[in-house]
């Protein structure tokens, strides 16, 4: 709630003022971002400022109210502040003024996560019409959060652009070299955030030829990450083709490395995988996602190591490693059964670095020496929901989720970042194949409630009466972990149930890959997350897959895992030794955090039955 006019009496005012907005949100994830000074001394009684704004007309009424609101800042009573601010109409300010209103209110909007009101005020168009009027080092302070606003809101081409024009200002403002340096990065990460659609598209509309050269370093990084040797090859004639460049001055820190792991490439890597029972269908189709990626590199003429293969179906997961590590090999691929990936890691020493192809049952603070653990995780499309929706304004959370191990693994890890950026779970429900859906979602949302009300005042009244049932209306957003077939049930029976307006956000599961619009229609309007791989129809790899192999939907992802694999182990070091440094792979974007590989997936939406990807901008 925020105040747009400042009418009625004094003392309505004042008790309004302290009573809204009166929680605060966690840190903003705006980083590098100069701290807004202190304008005037704390010792102004800003009630007195108030009082007499009531009495005043404008321009002086905005003034006296900026001034409280600069006083009430200053005592850290943010959310007053907020408001204050909120309520003034800024075309009355002075541009001196204005200037330290869009930096005060968007410092207090970022703080709050309130992203989108935070844009609203650095995007004000009278912000470019007193740009002059703008001291260096306020344009720095602007600049920087509207690049970081505009990467968090899905806007990477305004992003790199505030960030081109913040290089010189850093070096006018005589900033630090580190500075200097993390801005370049900074673009670097907004670039390599895009899909190569947008870089192409990027690089067909620039005349800048600085910026034109960027989309072309960044174009070349992404198109080539599974061929080092072709990546190498291009940077160095892009190096040759643009010296001057500061992308040549200094290349990304991901870039500086490359040779590095042409070099140290291993030559023999073993798999380890089940070739019997339970396992063996997805051990099958990872080792043909593992194979089909090889054979590709073999088809462009890259350096290829020897492969070789270690059934792990019987035997001790240890004794069948060190034999793998006897012959020779220099790197492992796998296990995969859980129980075999913890056993590795209880071990004292892990002799060559060994890529798992699942995670170990749990994780922990200090992760084994050369052992990195990568998989399909529901974490982390349960943590990737969870941020997304709360940057997209959603603070009210109903979950339901299956009543499966999975399931709940999803929710627990939405929850966890839910309650760690500030938000509510209002409700958590979990629900089986056999239950029975409407029962559980009217509990949920409390239409039981509403129904047991109803029949006792009709009870009281001794008459029938008209009566609509009514949901609880605390929910902004609902977080939904289900199969497909559950998804498609469950989201007709919400709509029933009064709830159709609350947006939905789901996991990958209510997707299979393949679209079914007469089906998937009664999921219109659930956002999910998902692999970049359903939606590649030109990756030659999957053409490949599907025409010798003919891939069961379920086991897709297990195919897309072992394309990653196979583009992820020459990687290890690299991005160990560079924290910022991803794989964009069929899986998704691919980071290390403590040797455990986490993924972050694309968005799609079902319309009219179908799944259609969402752009990178995020929802109002």
């Amino acid at each position: 709630m925020q105040f747009t006019t400042m009418t009625g009496r004094c003392s309505l005012l004042i008790l309004s003022l302290f009573f809204l907005w009166g929680c605060q949100s966690t840190p903003p994830v705006i980083s590098n971002t100069p701290a807004v000074v202190e304008y005037l001394t704390p010792q102004v009684d800003a009630n007195a400022l108030l009082e007499r704004a009531q009495t005043s007309n404008s321009p002086q009424k905005e003034q006296l109210l900026f001034e409280a609101a600069q006083h009430i800042y200053n005592r850290n009573e943010k959310s007053w502040a907020r408001n204050i601010l909120a309520s003034i109409n800024s075309a009355a300010l002075s541009p001196s003024n204005f200037i330290q209103y869009s930096l005060l209110f968007s410092d207090i909007a970022l703080t709050d996560d309130a992203y989108f009101l935070a844009q609203r005020i650095l995007t004000d168009e009278r912000l470019d019409k007193v740009w002059q009027g703008i001291s260096i080092a306020d344009q720095v302070t602007l600049r920087q959060r509207r690049a970081d606003l505009f990467l968090i809101l899905g806007e990477p081409h305004a992003s790199v652009s505030e960030r081109l024009a913040l290089q010189p200002l850093i070096n006018i403002y005589g900033q630090t070299p580190e500075l200097d340096l993390s801005n370049q990065d900074a673009l670097w990460h907004s670039l390599m955030s895009m899909p190569t659609s947008e870089l192409h598209k990027g690089l067909e509309q620039s005349a800048n030829f600085e910026l034109k050269g960027w989309y072309e370093l960044a174009l070349i990084s992404k198109d080539n990450q599974s061929n080092l040797e072709l990546q190498q090859a291009q940077i160095n004639n892009w190096v040759r083709y643009r010296p001057e460049h500061p992308a040549s001055l200094r290349l990304p820190s991901d870039l500086q490395f490359l040779q590095r792991l042409i070099s140290e490439r291993p030559t023999r890597i073993a798999l380890l995988l089940p070739q019997q029972g339970n396992f063996k269908k997805a051990s099958d189709a990872i080792r043909d996602g593992f194979m089909a990626a090889h054979y590709q590199a073999i088809a462009q003429k890259t350096k290829v190591p020897e492969i070789a293969f270690y059934d792990t179906s019987a035997g001790d997961i240890e004794t069948i490693y060190n034999s793998a590590v006897a012959d020779g090999s220099q790197l492992i691929i796998g296990p995969l059964k859980k129980s075999n990936v913890s056993k590795l890691a209880a071990l004292d020493e892990i002799k060559v670095p060994t890529l798992a192809v699942n995670y170990s049952d749990t994780k922990t603070l200090e992760p084994t020496e050369n052992l990195y653990q990568f998989g399909l995780s529901t974490e982390d499309e349960g943590r990737q929901v969870a941020q997304r929706a709360w940057v997209e304004g959603h603070r009210q959370a109903m979950i339901l989720y299956t009543d499966t191990s999975w399931g709940k693994r999803s929710a627990d890890a939405f929850q966890t970042v839910w309650l760690e950026l500030g938000g509510t779970i209002v409700t958590s429900q979990a629900f089986s194949e056999q239950q029975n859906y409407s029962n559980t979602i009217k509990s949920a949302l409390n239409i039981s409630d509403s129904e047991l009300r109803s029949k006792n005042i009709k009870n009281l009244l001794n008459q029938q009466m008209e009566f609509e049932p009514r949901r609880r209306q605390d929910i902004d957003m609902i977080f939904l972990v289900a199969k497909h077939n559950e998804a498609r049930q469950i989201k007709p029976t919400l709509d029933f149930h009064y709830a159709s307006r609350i947006p939905i956000y789901a996991s990958s599961h209510i997707y299979t890959g393949e679209d079914d619009s007469k089906k998937d229609r009664d999921m219109n309007g659930i956002r999910f997350t998902t692999l970049p791989w359903f939606f590649e129809k030109d990756n030659t790899i999957k053409t490949t897959i599907a025409k010798s192999v003919k891939p069961a939907p379920s086991y897709q992802r297990l195919y897309a895992l072992g394309v990653d694999t196979y583009h992820l182990y020459p990687r290890l070091k690299q991005m160990q030794k560079i924290p910022a440094t991803k794989l964009y792979g069929v899986t998704g974007s691919l980071s290390l955090n403590n040797n455990y590989i986490e993924r972050e997936q694309v968005w799609a939406k079902i319309q009219q039955g179908i799944a259609t990807p969402l752009p990178m901008t995020v929802s109002k």
